[in-house]
């Protein structure tokens, strides 16, 4: 039976598109059939069961479109239900089916609400509460589910009943939320999920323990789990164009099959053992990564290439993607409309069309580069050929660095995925040789984190397109047309190719040298004293010459406060103080921890509120805490840090918390700052009695210049600057202009993060204050 048997010459390469278009029909009768636009799609079938009938084309496409539709109006059947109502009590019966996520409460002020934990279910059935007979629905299809309190017994692979309020979704294909207030555990996860869970919890202690982006990036790497990804290191990722590294994908399939084709060739093992050890492998991984969209896909298109392996013919990479296509949307219809999933086969698309011909001209220009590099680097650059039009009409934007990125980090791509698999089989069968592999992975990891950290550091690095249709058909015909005069020019030799590579070299370090000059534009050199614009809060850092870093307070923020720490290259913190316990001092504490070495930590005595110190001892349990106190003193390399408050006796008066703030007075050779907290007038009053103090250089008002100020604070100060750090349209009216008019009425001048942004100070050795400021 033909079956539309013709050939594409692309690039030079035979292409086989017999299965394309059986590719193309099954995805755009999916994408209708699941959407408001049923009818189009029998139009379609009609349409092509009409022309079929004359002979103009193959009847298997009309039966191809009809068995589309059918498993699409099918699917559908089982998932909308158009009988439930958001805000009604159910009760949902559930198979969770993802690892617990955690999320940090949103701060309100200085205080912060609760966290809360979430976990995707794959329910049976929904039933409406609240009835004097329960209604129930038939309703198979993935739903989030929202606890207040995590519940160690829920897992991967856990059953359960869960009772609560139906809420809409939409995210992801999944339609509604529950905030569960009652869950009962009806069976725990069976052998298999235990085992797995096991595994990837072995594995994730493995890459806690490594130092650097790596303990963030190698999960996702390895297992495509990014909960641990902090939202600073996201926003690199995404704005150097490197995110899709840690989707796992083809390219982590093609990796672990070549390695294990590798080995069992050189064990000389007969091909179909190689093709059942590399099935086997499959499964194993699918199920270790969870079944994503690219998971499904990829572990497709890796069982089709194997069996083409067994037929003992070479197969042609775009028969098998489209093979996978087909089976993927026939098993799940919802995949035609997945973000991750058209990423996906885009980008293999774009692997099976360039790579060879790049690698080829790549060699060409650089005769002796290893083909091995050559071959990686044409990857990075297929990779982005293929999916910079799809990026840019779902984001709206394109990363204007994001190809040179790519090629950076390419080489290390295999090392780090080999190395993490490593670490994945050895930290369940020799723990000690698993950390040893985790650490080497570490390495390569840690160099895809700093690239994408220098690349995401340009401002103009990121590019506003339409979103859409019009964004899409825009860059991709840009992308392509710049791509292909290229080729065309290595191809053909139209300039000398010496010339066009040193081209090439010229605009990388011109790049590197635009990159180096921005970072040090802000601050100054020696700069002394920073207060960061972390919102609502406080976030201050002090460095003295010997490269010695002191931080007071991490803000409500940790992406802000670690974007400052970076942008100063701070990599180690010497000594943290944390004021006191109010969520805009202390809720970036998490990401700060995670992303810097942290060498002492010191904490004022009174442990209010406590839900706020129970949680920060659940962040710092690895770490030796110590109170400070009124009157003493620590030496840090040409820093001295001299403690005036906290005394032992507690003011009850007020807010008890801000009250208690420690209060530090810190010098940097002839530098002097101090450093306030949130007290306010009852300590303020306390302090100034208490101590004489010598005019200092930089004081920073006391909470947030809120209108609670002692009238004779701030000239007992006798400063010369004052600092206010406070967030942008607040609600709290901070900061008060009764609080500025008192500083300024005393001599000094006011700068406030919310009118200026990060404020860095250098005191010169003939007293002059020099001031730098990034909004």
């Amino acid at each position: 039976m033909k079956i539309c048997n013709y050939k594409c010459e692309i690039l030079r390469l035979d292409i086989d598109a017999r299965f394309i278009p059986f590719a193309l029909i099954i995805w755009i009768n999916s994408v209708l059939a699941i959407s408001d636009l049923k009818l189009i799609s029998l139009a379609i079938v009609s349409l092509i069961t009409l022309i079929s009938f004359y002979k103009k084309i193959n009847y298997l496409y009309a039966l191809v479109a009809f068995v589309a539709v059918v498993s699409s109006f099918a699917h559908e059947s089982k998932v909308r239900i158009s009988e439930l109502t958001p805000g009604i009590p159910v009760v949902v019966y559930a198979k969770v089916i993802s690892d617990i996520e955690s999320s940090s409460g949103k701060n309100i002020g200085i205080f912060r609400q609760e966290d809360t934990y979430s976990v995707i279910g794959k329910t049976f059935r929904i039933e409406e509460t609240g009835l004097k007979k329960n209604k129930g629905f038939e309703y198979k299809s993935k739903i989030k589910l929202d606890f207040n309190q995590i519940n160690p017994n829920i897992a991967f692979g856990t059953k359960l009943i869960a009772q609560g309020y139906l809420k809409e979704y939409n995210f992801q294909n999944i339609t509604y939320s529950i905030k569960v207030d009652k869950v009962q555990i009806v069976k725990s996860p069976n052998l298999l999920d235990k085992s797995l869970n096991s595994i990837r919890a072995k594995f994730l202690l493995v890459t806690s323990k490594t130092k650097g982006d790596a303990v963030e990036l190698l999960p996702g790497l390895i297992l495509g789990d990014t909960r641990n990804q902090t939202e600073s290191l996201n926003q690199d990722m995404r704005n150097s164009g490197l995110t899709h590294l840690t989707a796992v994908s083809g390219g982590n399939i093609a990796i672990l099959l070549l390695a294990i084709i590798w080995l069992c060739q050189k064990f000389n093992l007969d091909l179909k053992i190689q093709i059942l050890i590399g099935l086997v492998s499959l499964v194993l991984f699918a199920l270790l990564v969870r079944t994503e969209p690219s998971v499904v896909r990829a572990s497709f298109m890796g069982a089709v290439a194997l069996l083409g392996l067994f037929e003992g013919t070479r197969k042609h990479g775009l028969s098998a993607l489209a093979i996978t296509i087909c089976l993927a949307l026939l098993i799940d219809p919802n995949l035609s409309t997945s973000w991750g999933f058209s990423l996906s086969v885009f980008a293999t698309a774009g692997l099976l069309l360039f790579t060879r011909p790049f690698a080829d001209q790549i060699s060409r220009v650089i005769p002796k580069i290893p083909e091995a590099l050559a071959v990686l680097i044409a990857v990075a650059l297929s990779a982005q050929i293929s999916t910079a039009g799809l990026i840019a009409g779902f984001s709206g934007q394109i990363t204007l660095w994001s190809i040179p990125a790519n090629m950076l980090v390419a080489p290390v791509i295999p090392f780090v995925t080999i190395l993490g698999y490593l670490t994945l089989l050895f930290s369940i069968v020799f723990f000690p040789l698993g950390l040893l592999f985790g650490h080497l992975a570490a390495y390569f990891a840690n160099w895809i984190g700093f690239v994408a950290n220098q690349f995401a550091s340009f401002d103009s690095s990121i590019i506003q397109v339409p979103k859409g249709l019009v964004g899409f058909l825009v860059i991709s015909l840009t992308t392509g047309l710049i791509w292909l005069s290229l080729f065309l020019i290595m191809k053909f030799k139209l300039i000398n190719l010496k010339i066009l590579w040193f081209l090439i070299c010229v605009s990388f370090l011109i790049l590197f040298l635009l990159k180096n000059n921005y970072s040090k534009s802000w601050p100054m050199r020696d700069w002394q004293f920073v207060m960061c614009d972390v919102g609502q809060g406080d976030g201050l850092i002090l460095k003295d010459a010997t490269g010695k870093v002191l931080v007071v307070d991490v803000g409500p923020n940790g992406k802000l406060m670690n974007d400052c720490l970076k942008s100063l290259d701070v990599k180690s913190i010497d000594a943290l103080i944390l004021t006191h316990f109010h969520a805009d001092h202390v809720q970036g504490l998490e990401i700060v921890r995670n992303r810097h070495e942290i060498k002492k930590i010191y904490v004022t005595w009174v442990e209010d509120p406590i839900y706020e110190v129970k949680r920060v001892r659940e962040i710092l349990q690895e770490f030796k805490t110590t109170h400070m106190k009124a009157g003493d003193s620590i030496n840090l390399g040409e820093m001295v840090i001299q403690c005036l408050w906290p005394t032992t006796n507690k003011i009850e008066i007020g807010s008890i918390p801000n009250n208690s703030s420690i209060v530090n007075l810190v010098t940097i050779k002839n530098a002097s700052f101090l450093l306030t907290g949130d007290i306010e007038p009852p300590a303020q009053e306390a302090i100034r009695k208490l101590w004489k103090l010598p005019q200092v250089d930089v004081v920073k008002i006391p909470h947030h210049g809120s209108r609670f100020q002692d009238s004779k604070f701030a000239q007992w100060t006798k400063a010369r600057l004052a600092l206010i750090s406070v967030g942008e349209e607040n609600n709290y009216g901070h900061p008060a202009n009764s609080a500025i008019d008192l500083y300024r009425d005393s001599g000094m001048q006011v700068l406030s993060t919310d009118e200026v942004g990060s404020i860095a100070i250098e005191i010169s050795p003939h007293d002059s204050i020099q001031v730098s400021t990034k909004e």
